[in-house]
């Protein structure tokens, strides 16, 4: 499509340009609008934390690649030609899931380091990951990568001149779909935030839903350098996990809710057996 412009004499990857807009709409929209239910983090911490998270995003979406690929690397491993490779794998090739764990990481590394409360952090950044993870989609659109099986039906597209995608055939366009499920996801987070406020559940809930697009798309995805295990891809093990951790932490604040509830109950009793003791008295 679009994999590269010229900037200045320069030709710029227009994947890392969709990727920088994307982190600066998202962390806009996460320090002007979702820090204000979180006073116990200031602007420029959530900030910093961000630029851990994103040196996080980019190692571990970097690490589970190069894991998803070491099959193939050994077994070529002298076929190959290095050089080339190592350029390849540095340039090119990324897991969001990876992605996604190092920025976590990154984030609680941050926290941690300046005694920051992780919980409200990462509940002002996770209502906008899906925001910024649209934007990353139409930049592996513009580049070619994370293309779709052959199809000839509604919504087809054609790479004429990709080194990543198979040109001149028609492709289920997942990057698209990813993006616009993304957007869907992330207007859900926003319209359920007051909704799940003090709770992980805002979180559980990306974990459930981004992971039921991820597995499902995953039977959509032409590309298949991803690992391949009983017929699932990695990316759709993984999809199984973070959406049992989704649903683990609805039960987890469910429990947490009922113990309070409880607690509270037990307190107004004994308050009230205090009063009409003192009443007798």
């Amino acid at each position: 499509m679009l994999p590269t412009i010229n900037i200045l004499n320069r030709e710029v990857s227009m994947y890392a340009i969709m990727i920088i807009i994307g982190i600066i709409v998202g962390g806009t929209i996460a320090i002007k609008y979702f820090s204000k239910f979180h006073k116990d983090v200031n602007k420029e911490d959530l900030i910093y934390a961000s630029i851990y998270g994103v040196i996080g995003l980019v190692v571990g979406g970097k690490i589970l690649y190069i894991v998803t690929i070491l099959p193939f690397l050994i077994e070529n491993f002298h076929v190959l030609n290095w050089g080339y490779t190592i350029h390849q794998i540095f340039y090119g090739g990324f897991v969001f899931y990876g992605g996604l764990l190092g920025a976590i990481l990154g984030i609680y590394i941050y926290c941690k380091q300046f005694k920051i409360p992780f919980n409200s952090v990462i509940s002002v950044i996770a209502p906008v990951v899906p925001l910024v993870h649209a934007f990353g989609r139409i930049g592996c659109l513009c580049a070619g990568c994370c293309y779709g099986i052959e199809y000839h039906g509604f919504g087809s597209i054609i790479f004429h001149n990709s080194q990543y995608t198979p040109n001149e055939i028609p492709l289920f366009p997942t990057q698209i779909v990813e993006a616009i499920f993304n957007l869907v996801i992330f207007i859900v987070l926003l319209l359920t935030y007051k909704k799940y406020l003090k709770t992980y559940k805002t979180i559980g809930l990306y974990c459930i839903l981004y992971s039921v697009l991820r597995f499902s798309l995953e039977f959509f995805r032409g590309d298949v350098d991803r690992g391949i295990f009983f017929n699932l891809a990695t990316s759709q093990w993984i999809s199984i996990l973070i959406f049992i951790a989704g649903i683990g932490i609805f039960i987890y604040e469910n429990k947490r809710k009922d113990k309070i509830e409880k607690e509270t109950i037990k307190d107004k009793e004994k308050s009230k057996e205090k009063i009409e003791e003192n009443n007798r008295r």
